[in-house]
């Protein structure tokens, strides 16, 4: 069984809060403000990726964009590997969808399916975003790091926010997700009245119907 957004929304929401504070429209804070784009979710990913590669021939020390913070290198990888149009805007389900692509390529499925222990899958996600860190003392990308640093600590340009232990429970409900089948819970639905219906009738089944469902969503009686 593949793996859904919904299973995996804790970990998205985990990354975005440390990364961008679930921005979409958000890039690299390093970017001069007359550099950056007035609105980066109407853009294509094809000037996106164009306006990264200028920033950084310009100086800018990362390219990093959107909620995630996927770099130039990182962004054409994944849109040649996924089959993605670069004429796709570069909107939240498209940042959704490239993110959903790094956790797999991270060994999120083997990692729900049980073939993969937590910590391997918390190192994983540290490799691929920065501000999230790694679960136990190891060699970084650079230098020695300790549990709770980020894998690339001692670069001069990354370090961890997000907690082990907040990486930790958001990998156990996601896991609790998929085991379970847990899918979003669909609103209840009002039903439509008929046109023929006498004047005043509707507008009184309208009422009693949204009544219905306040008494549901809140547990009325």
């Amino acid at each position: 069984m593949t793996f859904t957004t919904y299973q995996v929304q804790p970990v998205l929401d985990l990354i975005g809060r440390y990364e961008s504070r679930g921005d979409y429209d958000i890039v690299y804070g390093g970017v001069p403000k007359a550099q950056r784009p007035a609105k980066l979710t109407a853009m294509t990913i094809a000037q996106v990726i164009d306006w990264q590669r200028r920033v950084v021939n310009a100086g800018a020390a990362s390219s990093a964009a959107g909620k995630y913070q996927i770099i130039r290198k990182t962004l054409e990888a994944s849109v040649a590997a996924t089959g993605m149009s670069q004429g796709r805007k570069f909107d939240k389900t498209t940042q959704d969808a490239l993110a959903m692509h790094l956790l797999r390529g991270r060994g999120m499925q083997r990692f729900l399916d049980g073939l993969m222990d937590a910590d391997d899958m918390a190192l994983g996600l540290a490799k691929e975003w920065a501000s999230l860190p790694v679960p136990r003392d190891m060699k970084g990308q650079s230098r020695q790091v300790k549990a709770g640093q980020s894998y690339y600590a001692g670069d001069g340009l990354n370090k961890a926010h997000a907690t082990v232990a907040e990486v930790e429970q958001a990998l156990l409900v996601a896991r609790e997700r998929y085991r379970s089948g847990a899918q979003p819970a669909s609103a209840p639905s009002i039903p439509v009245t008929d046109a023929t219906t006498a004047p005043g009738q509707g507008v009184i089944a309208a009422l009693l119907a949204l009544l219905a469902l306040f008494k549901s969503m809140f547990g009325g009686k």
